[in-house]
């Protein structure tokens, strides 16, 4: 008799700790469970911020599967994260949840620019994310984000049982955003009047600076190439923070506008 292999769930650990040494952003500590990996230290010519790619080996996350980030940075460390490529999650073939969670503490005078990349769920799916960020008043944070609906070209649009996403933004102690979202394709007609409408990727950027009052979000919110299926919106908060949303038919489109905002606010800061 021949036993059916039993398929053990990912536990995913990636913990990175920042700080100056000698002129530059350095990760002198970092700790790595498979499938989680981090780059060492990249640097563009001059500039001491340290670039850093995590990457996910397993190719994606199964049900049950969990991934834990925790990013610390020092005070005067300045870093910018980049996702390799998209997070995919899998179907779930038992019926468990995915959970992805972040956690990131900023110190005095410190940066993280995390860069966009796309959640994508796949028909059937369950995928929770939580991500949870402490501040220091003078530190920046620069936040990207995208969802998609699924494997739109294999025509899995909302086939997803559901997706969770908490963010929440700590400055001293102090809650600045809870931003909050559940999608329940099968409960909700996610397309309908009051919701995501003709829609289909979502996406967010996330800025919290001293220098925010300095931005002129009126230039930004008029230089938005909205239109065609693409809509977007500027809001800034109290607390020295901006969130811009927007909502696509289109990825490419979504993903490229996205982008370009998020660039072009991160020379502001």
């Amino acid at each position: 008799m021949v036993s059916k292999a039993i398929r053990l769930n990912h536990y995913g650990k990636l913990n990175m700790v920042f700080e100056p040494r000698r002129g530059y952003t350095r990760m002198p500590h970092v700790f790595q469970q498979p499938p989680l990996k981090a780059s060492r230290e990249l640097y563009r010519g001059k500039d001491p911020t340290a670039t850093v790619y995590v990457m996910e080996s397993s190719g994606g996350m199964v049900a049950g599967d969990r991934n834990e980030i925790s990013i610390r940075l020092l005070p005067g460390s300045k870093t910018r994260i980049v996702q390799q490529s998209a997070l995919k999650v899998y179907q779930s073939h038992t019926g468990e949840t995915c959970v992805h969670t972040i956690d990131v503490e900023l110190a005095e005078d410190s940066r993280l620019d995390w860069m966009p990349e796309v959640i994508i769920p796949f028909a059937n799916s369950k995928f929770q994310m939580e991500t949870t960020i402490r501040m220091a008043q003078d530190a920046t944070l620069l936040w990207g984000e995208i969802i998609a609906p699924g494997r739109e070209l294999r025509g899995e649009v909302f086939a997803f049982s559901s997706l969770k996403s908490k963010m929440k933004i700590y400055v001293e102690g102090e809650l600045l955003a809870f931003d909050s979202l559940h999608f329940a394709p099968q409960n909700v007609h996610l397309n309908g009047l009051g919701l995501l409408e003709e829609a289909l990727y979502v996406g967010s950027i996330w800025l919290v600076s001293e220098k925010v009052n300095e931005i002129d979000l009126r230039t930004i919110q008029e230089a938005l190439n909205v239109g065609n299926g693409l809509k977007a919106g500027v809001t800034r908060l109290a607390g020295n923070a901006v969130h811009c949303r927007f909502l696509g038919v289109n990825q490419w489109q979504l993903q490229q506008e996205l982008k370009r905002v998020y660039s072009e606010l991160a020379v502001l800061v």
